[in-house]
C-alpha cells in the first residue's frame, strides 16, 4: 500500500520530537577547546587528556641557613604523617610535611617561585648557581613521573636504616630520584604519592607485566624504598615540602638533597604544589580520551 501524504507528515513530526528530546537531556558533545585547532583524521572527536597542573621547585641554600633549616619547619605540618613513618624518614635523613597556611613573607619569597623571581632569590653566596629551579607541569593522573634530584654519581655510598638495623651499600653510576604520582580526589583535592629511589648500574633489558601484557623495557636497576613511601592529600594552595634531616652523613636524604661538591656545602628543599582543583573522572562530566600516557622524567637540580 502506498503511504499517504498525511502519514508521511506524522512520521516527520515524530522524528523531530525525538531529536528535540535527546537534545534536552544533554546527550551531546561539547568541544572543550572551541577556539583551538581542530583535529583531523584518527584524532578527530577525541578529547584532550585530563591533566593536573603541578608546580615543582628546588630551593638551594647554605647548610647553616637557619631560616630554611629550622624556622620554616615550624610552619610545616609533619603530623600529617604517622609517627612510625616520620621516624623511618628521619632515620634515613628525610623530613616531609605540608604547608597549608600562609608563610611569613621572608620565607615565602624564597620558596614560592613567582615570589622568589620577583624578589631576586639568588644570593651572593650562591651567585654561580640559581637559588631556585622551577618547573610547571601538567601531569596525567596516576602516571609515574620521576623527579631527578642527584644524577650521574659515579659512586654512591649509602647507610640506610631498615627495621631498626643499619645497612650499608655502594651503588655505581647512580641517580637519586623521587617517583611521583598524582591523582584527583572526589572533593577537588589532589593526592600525591612520593617514593625515594636510586637507579644504578648499567642499562639492562627486562620484561615488564602491565595490564595483562608483557613489554620489553630498557633501564637501570632500581633500589626502591617502599617503606618510605608517602601518600598525602593536599587541598588547593597547600604545598608538600621535602627536606634533608640531620647533619652530614651517608643517608638517603643526603644523597638526594645535599650537595657536597663546590667550595661550600649546600642543601636543597623540594616543594610540590598543585595549582588547580582536581576533578575525579568518576565525578566529572566527561572522561578523558587519547593523549600520551607515558610518565615524565624531570631533572631539576
Amino acid at each position: 500500500m502506498r503511504p499517504t501524504a498525511s502519514w508521511l507528515i506524522v512520521c516527520l513530526i515524530g522524528c523531530a520530537l525525538v531529536g528535540a528530546g535527546c537534545q534536552s537531556l544533554g546527550i551531546h558533545d561539547q568541544d572543550p577547546q572551541p577556539d583551538g585547532p581542530r583535529m583531523l583524521g584518527a584524532d578527530a572527536g577525541k578529547r584532550p587528556p585530563i591533566t593536573i597542573p603541578v608546580e615543582l621547585a628546588f630551593v638551594r641554600f647554605d647548610e647553616h641557613d637557619a631560616g630554611l633549616r629550622e624556622e620554616l619547619w615550624t610552619f610545616v605540618d609533619e603530623q600529617s604523617l604517622d609517627a612510625e613513618l616520620r621516624r623511618r624518614l628521619n632515620a634515613n635523613g628525610l623530613r616531609i610535611g605540608i604547608v597549608t597556611g600562609h608563610l611569613p613573607a621572608h620565607l615565602a619569597d624564597r620558596i614560592v617561585p613567582a615570589r622568589a623571581a620577583a624578589a631576586g632569590a639568588a644570593t651572593e653566596a650562591l651567585a654561580e648557581d640559581p637559588a631556585i629551579a622551577q618547573r610547571l607541569l601538567r601531569l596525567l593522573p596516576d602516571r609515574r613521573s620521576e623527579i631527578v634530584a642527584a644524577a650521574e654519581l659515579d659512586e654512591l655510598v649509602l647507610l640506610e636504616e631498615r627495621d631498626g638495623a643499619v645497612q650499608g651499600g655502594t651503588f655505581h653510576d647512580a641517580t637519586g630520584l623521587f617517583a611521583l604520582r598524582v591523582r584527583p580526589a572526589a572533593d577537588g583535592r589532589v593526592q600525591l604519592d612520593l617514593t625515594p629511589e636510586v637507579k644504578h648500574g648499567p642499562m639492562e633489558r627486562s620484561w615488564v607485566g602491565e595490564e595483562g601484557m608483557f613489554r620489553m623495557e630498557a633501564g637501570q636497576r632500581q633500589h626502591r624504598r617502599e617503606d618510605l613511601h608517602v601518600s598525602l592529600t593536599l587541598p588547593l594552595d597547600a604545598m608538600l615540602v621535602v627536606g634533608c634531616a640531620g647533619d652530614r652523613a651517608s643517608t638517603l636524604g643526603d644523597a638526594l638533597l645535599r650537595d657536597h661538591s663546590g667550595p661550600k656545602a649546600t642543601m636543597r628543599l623540594l616543594a610540590i604544589r598543585p595549582l588547580a582543583r582536581a576533578v575525579d573522572p568518576m565525578f566529572g562530566a566527561a572522561e578523558a580520551g587519547g593523549g600520551d600516557d607515558e610518565g615524565a622524567a624531570l631533572e631539576i637540580r
